[in-house]
Parts: structure tokens; C-alpha cells; sequence
């Protein structure tokens, strides 16, 4: 009897271990697809370039080439091949600099630049926005219908500092003057490359260095936190704001203040907060070293 029990014991065993589920294998999760990023430019944006081209051509005929670069459409009194190649160094390249160095967010409208090799012909075209005259000498930026006018053979400067500006505002709606003059004339002077952009020393420095020998600088914090940049100081606000950008660039903090300051412009003193936090100083020593430092600079034309 025992050993029966034990056979039965054994094949009931034997059924068992027969029937009983495996263990289950572990799952490979299928790998997360790559985020691909949207096209830019986007077909509607194409299309909207050469509609405006179309525009331009038909109002202008042979007076002007015509070139589109989406989101740009480049018009100028030039030849192709020269009008080209300010389309390609100095529109699209510095374009693309400042995105990869601040910018996220891109155009989703068309932004015409006209380019005039000479007065004559600027003085001429730029009668429709100032029919009075008192145009700006060098080029100017019409935010209303995103409408960029330049003097090129003045130099490209004066381009890529309007561009900032045509730029900038999809970004950073709302961006205060001193910051928005700041930057685009930290770029009147500087060396694009393929990822980024940085400032160079330039004109307005000896206007900066007079009024800080001449004690009749502004105080910083009067610059960042009024709204007077068009006042009667504009000149030596646009040195003080350039060069106050050049600062926090030769100190590493240009792009981090940017990205900080355009999450946190809201509110009272928001200016001089950002500034602070950035550096991680109170305002008086932070103005004191730029001050300092702006007088060690050169600029030799």
C-alpha cells in the first residue's frame, strides 16, 4: 500500500509540474520614437514668401531682384548674385545664430528686407514711410508690417541689429527697449558663427567711456526699470544697454539671463530682479565691476 501511495504520489507530481504555467518571460518594451521636430519653414510659409515676392516683382519690376530665403524675401537695387549673398551671410546666417543662441520660437510670417546699395535710392523708397523726411541714415525696422530697409552699402551692421528686433518679438513678446535696443546693438558689431553670435567692441564705446569720465551716466537701475529709452539720454542709453549686454556676455550669463528674464519680465522691478538673480549680486556691486570694466576696452575704427 505504501508504495502505492508513493506512485501515486510521483505521477500526481509528474502531472502537475506538466500542466502548471511557465513563468513568464520578461517584455521588451518597444523603444520611445524620436520626437521629429516640425519643418520649418512650414509649406504655408513658403508659399506666403513667394506670394510676397510676387508682390514685390509686380510693383517694382526690373528696378529690383528679388530673392526668397523663407522666412525672408530679399529685395534690393543690386545684382543677383550680389543680393544673394547678403541674403546668405548676412540674413540667414546671423538669423540662425541668434535662434540657436536664444530664440526657440521662429517667424510664421513673412519678413521683408529691402536692401539699397546708396542713398538715392533708400532716401527714395523710404519717402512712403517717411514722407517728411528724417528717416534714419542708416536702415530702419517697420515692426507694423515686418518690413526691414536698409542703406547696405552703409555696412551690414545696422541689418543685423534690425533683424534682432524683427526676431526677438515672436520669442519674447513684450521685451522692454533697454533689452531689446541692447541686444540688437550688441550685434551691430559682432562675429557670427554656425551655433551662436557674440558682440564686439564698436563706436558707441567712446560715448559710453565720456559720459562715465563726465559722471553723467545714468545709474543702472534707472536704465532697466524706466521707460524712457527714447528719451533725451537715447544716445548714451543705447552704449550703456549694449555694453551692459557685452558684459554679461564676456561673463558667461548673456544666453541664462535671456532665457530667465523672458520667463520672469512680469511685474514690478522684474528687470533689476532678473539682473540680480542672474548674477547672483546686489545691483550696486554688479554696476560698480561693469563700469570698471568698461572703461579697460578699446575701440579702434
Amino acid at each position: 500500500m505504501k508504495s502505492l501511495l508513493v506512485g501515486l504520489s510521483c505521477l500526481l507530481s509528474a502531472v502537475v509540474g506538466r500542466t502548471s504555467p511557465a513563468t513568464p518571460r520578461p517584455t521588451t518594451r518597444p523603444a520611445p520614437a524620436r520626437r521629429v521636430p516640425p519643418k520649418y519653414p512650414t509649406d504655408a510659409l513658403i508659399a506666403a514668401c513667394r506670394t510676397k515676392a510676387a508682390e514685390i516683382r509686380k510693383a517694382h519690376g526690373a528696378k529690383l531682384n528679388v530673392i526668397e530665403r523663407p522666412p525672408f524675401v530679399v529685395a534690393g537695387d543690386m545684382s543677383a548674385a550680389r543680393l544673394d549673398s547678403y541674403a546668405k551671410w548676412s540674413v540667414l546666417r546671423p538669423a540662425r545664430a541668434m535662434w540657436a543662441s536664444y530664440f526657440r520660437k521662429k517667424p510664421n510670417d513673412v519678413i521683408t528686407v529691402f536692401l539699397f546699395a546708396g542713398q538715392k535710392n533708400y532716401i527714395a523708397y523710404a519717402r512712403r514711410d517717411y514722407p517728411r523726411g528724417g528717416q534714419p541714415y542708416f536702415g530702419y525696422f517697420m515692426s507694423s508690417d515686418r518690413r526691414m530697409v536698409m542703406d547696405i552699402n552703409t555696412g551690414t551692421g545696422t541689418l543685423v541689429h534690425e533683424l534682432t528686433h524683427a526676431l526677438i518679438v515672436y520669442d519674447f513678446p513684450g521685451v522692454p527697449s533697454w533689452f531689446n535696443e541692447g541686444l540688437g546693438s550688441l550685434h551691430e558689431q559682432c562675429n557670427v558663427q554656425e551655433r551662436g553670435i557674440t558682440g564686439l567692441t564698436n563706436w558707441r564705446l567712446p560715448g559710453l567711456q565720456d559720459a562715465i569720465r563726465k559722471k553723467k551716466l545714468r545709474p543702472l537701475a534707472d536704465l532697466v526699470t524706466q521707460r524712457d529709452f527714447y528719451g533725451r539720454r537715447q544716445g548714451t542709453n543705447y552704449a550703456q544697454a549694449r555694453y551692459f549686454c557685452m558684459y554679461m556676455q564676456k561673463k558667461g550669463l548673456l544666453k541664462r539671463f535671456y532665457d530667465h528674464f523672458r520667463a520672469n519680465h512680469r511685474g514690478r522691478g522684474a528687470d533689476l530682479k532678473a539682473i540680480e538673480h542672474v548674477f547672483a549680486k546686489k545691483l550696486p556691486e554688479i554696476e560698480k565691476a561693469f563700469v570698471q570694466w568698461a572703461m579697460t576696452l578699446r575701440f579702434r575704427p
